[in-house]
């Protein structure tokens, strides 16, 4: 007997109807469109541009959520819905200021006391994990993450996981009370975002800039730097409509109850940014311009597995992320599962001309 936590959604409440909230709710709206959607916003003014032409998908309210002044977060009503949701996916950062999730910062009571919660996925990043040196790492992996917005981020995920029961069922509640289920988001590109929505001149220059970069340090290398020189900075990615997917995958099925559960929401391919560049430029290149000739994408290679310990060592770490626990647990499946279909895709679906 299906868990109630795996029941088609009645009514979602999305935590920041951004870029990647917006779509998320398209895709909700698409796969259950009897269920009602509503979310919020930061301020008036993007509630009201949202309300003049309202997005087909919105079946609910846009609440405002003020997390810049006063930080009074939402109005009554607004926690009105919120917990008469039966579903809520929050895409919100934590806030600065509290290093908390602002959700459950200032409506986290009134949140574990809803009757109607069946589910919570969480929207995070594989900057929780830090620097592995490029290694492979799977949700089981430490948490190494030394930067404030990361560790913020591990927080979130331990104080929305406390939601979800480690047991079968809640005493006296007669249900099985929420899932949680925190993603782990790799860099997100999708239409209007990434590499292919920049001229063929800014690639060119973003290219040039890292062989200048890489050129200029790689002189000063110590013997201290010589293993991680020969490593590649990886980037994990996700296009915005597997991130989508991948939720409406989760909502569809179910798992037992472990106290939250965390994946990694990344393709199959973590890759140097410069490579992804260079595919974006090769895509973009008008006809009669000269393409990538086959000694220049031996020397972009070359230069990827060049790189020093100040490009691998920013805030967010170098790692590859694993994604085989969100596809066997919920039997996710990748529109693209690299960035090369990712780009390609996104070429056929706009309206940009070779």
């Amino acid at each position: 007997v299906p868990s109630s936590s795996s029941a088609p959604p009645k009514h979602v409440f999305i935590g920041g109807l951004g870029y990647c909230g917006s779509r998320i709710a398209s895709s909700f709206h698409s796969s259950y469109p009897e269920c009602i959607i509503s979310g919020t916003v930061r301020s008036t003014e993007r509630r009201d541009a949202m309300l003049s032409s309202p997005p087909s998908w919105l079946t609910g309210s846009v609440h405002v959520m003020d997390l810049d002044d006063s930080y009074t977060g939402l109005l009554q009503d607004g926690v009105a819905d919120l917990v008469a949701a039966s579903h809520v996916i929050q895409t919100i950062a934590p806030i600065a200021d509290f290093d908390r999730d602002p959700l459950l910062a200032l409506h986290g009571d009134e949140l574990s006391k809803s009757k109607a919660l069946q589910y919570v996925g969480y929207i995070s990043s594989t900057g929780v994990y830090g620097d592995y040196g490029g290694d492979w790492v799977t949700e089981e992996s430490e948490l190494r993450c030394v930067d404030a917005k990361s560790k913020a981020r591990v927080l979130a995920e331990q104080e929305w996981s406390k939601l979800e029961s480690s047991s079968s069922t809640i005493i006296g509640s007669g249900d099985d009370g929420p899932r949680v289920d925190c993603f782990r988001c790799g860099g997100i590109y999708g239409p209007k975002r990434g590499p292919l929505f920049s001229s063929i001149a800014s690639l060119n220059e973003a290219l040039a800039q890292e062989n200048t970069a890489l050129a200029a340090t790689s002189t000063r290398i110590t013997s201290s730097a010589e293993q991680n020189q020969q490593t590649p900075k990886y980037v994990n990615r996700i296009l915005v409509d597997d991130i989508c997917g991948a939720l409406i995958a989760a909502v569809a099925g179910d798992r037992p109850r472990c106290g939250g559960r965390a994946y990694n929401l990344v393709d199959d391919d973590p890759a140097p940014r410069r490579a992804v560049v260079a595919e974006a430029r090769r895509l973009l290149a008008p006809r009669g311009e000269k393409e990538f000739s086959q000694s220049e994408n031996e020397r972009v290679s070359k230069a990827a597995t060049s790189n020093t310990r100040r490009l691998v060592t920013r805030a967010t770490g170098n790692k590859r992320c694993d994604n085989s626990r969100l596809k066997q647990d919920y039997g996710w499946s990748l529109k693209a599962p690299t960035y090369r279909e990712g780009l390609a895709l996104l070429l056929k679906n706009s309206d940009l001309k070779l």
